[in-house]
């Protein structure tokens, strides 16, 4: 075991480049694509993706592919706090402030108006020649309009070649529907459209779930032609393959066929299945002394693999739900998967139709579920059903 890496070369984790990247290349090509057209072609990004399935890790090879292509990437996780109007206005300030000062520490581009503008009504406000349609209510919509232009003015006058906005968890931006509630997604759509209008070279990349799609055209019914989509899946077989054995080349540990198809069946092409599989593997074969990963391995260890992947990957996702919440994805434990199908719950559970469909609402906003059509819901992380199986079945054997 000398010549074995000391070190585990598998890494399952919140967003974690593992070690070898497999199956993205055209995505990120495409990005680079996007890039190099514009600002002719405004450069906008829609990734969407299930949880597990490596959205958070491909928009960091944005990240990076922007950063050489000559772009300031301007990246952020935006979280519940931000979902109002004021709250995103000043993290998008802040965010271009910050961009800003790392570009030069002359005088920041900076772009206000007074609040004089947003009292007039429904009119036409300039600022230079960004121009927006504003309501009495829209301040902060002429503030990130403004923000916005200084900061591709800013890259642009360092010589770059604009900046591009990284917005990850995106999909916990929506747009209330009451006319006087918050918008803070139109109040985004609206703000990059008025900038890109000028031809100022300023991009924006929203990576989220499923449920990002519909948020965004809830907002602005113009934003589907305004984003380019990716929607990426799990691996195919290879690439699968290559990312659970590329990590072994040179290590001192080889894995058998034979372990290697029983693990690509049961990781289904997960990315973070993928790492989590490896990693508990490699640590078990270095705890046993051995240098090849063999089928008897895996057996030994799978419980503690699905012990472990309960416990990081899908127990936070329902800790924070209220029991009655709960209570129906448990129900639907019970169901014929995929899809979810409401008329199925509502034979397993006691609630009203009516309450039903209310706490199904819940667990979309909570990034749970996601409807694919009227009356079907699907799972936003991978395999979660067989999870609820599993939970069902030990809430169980503890009321024996």
């Amino acid at each position: 075991m000398s010549q074995v890496s000391r070190k585990n070369p598998y890494r399952p984790g919140v967003g974690t480049r593992p070690l070898y990247l497999a199956g993205r290349q055209a995505e990120i090509g495409r990005f680079g694509s996007t890039l190099r057209a514009a600002p002719e072609i405004p450069a906008n990004v829609r990734l969407t993706g299930l949880r597990g399935v490596g959205k958070t890790v491909l928009l960091s090879e944005f990240e990076t592919s922007a950063r050489e292509m000559g772009w300031i990437p301007v990246a952020v996780e935006v979280g519940p706090r931000h979902n109002r109007e004021a709250s995103l206005a000043e993290l998008l300030e802040g965010l271009s402030k910050a961009a800003e000062q790392s570009l030069s520490r002359a005088e920041r581009v900076r772009s206000r108006l007074g609040k004089a503008a947003a009292v007039l009504g429904k009119v036409g406000v300039t600022y230079g020649d960004v121009t927006f349609s504003v309501d009495t209510s829209s301040e902060e919509e002429v503030e990130v309009g403004g923000t916005l232009a200084g900061l591709a003015e800013a890259a642009a006058g360092q010589g770059l070649e604009g900046a591009v906005l990284l917005l990850d968890e995106a999909q916990v931006l929506r747009d209330e529907r009451a006319r006087e509630g918050e918008h803070p997604l139109s109040l985004l759509l609206s703000a990059v459209n008025a900038v890109q209008k000028t031809g100022r070279p300023l991009g924006l990349v929203v990576c989220g779930l499923p449920t990002l799609t519909a948020n965004l055209l809830h907002a602005r019914s113009y934003s589907e032609r305004m984003f380019r989509g990716e929607e990426i899946g799990p691996l195919d077989t290879e690439e699968a393959r290559e990312a659970l054995q590329e990590p072994l080349r040179d290590s001192g540990i080889s894995a058998d066929p034979m372990l290697v198809a029983k693990v690509l069946e049961s990781v289904e092409g997960y990315p973070y299945f993928i790492q989590l599989w490896g990693a508990e593997l490699w640590d078990a074969a270095r705890g046993a002394g051995v240098a090849i990963l063999t089928r008897d391995l895996l057996d030994a260890v799978e419980p503690e693999i699905y012990r472990r992947l309960d416990l990081d990957f899908y127990d936070p996702r329902i800790q924070t739900l209220t029991p009655a919440e709960q209570d129906i994805l448990l129900a639907s434990a019970e169901c014929a998967y995929p899809p979810l199908v409401v008329a199925d719950i509502r034979k397993r559970t006691e609630k009203t139709p009516g309450n039903v469909n209310v706490l199904l609402g819940r667990l979309v906003e909570s990034g749970v579920l996601y409807r694919v059509r009227k009356g079907q819901y699907r799972f936003t992380a991978p395999k979660f059903h067989d999870y609820l199986k599993r939970k069902v079945r030990r809430l169980g054997e503890e009321s024996v």
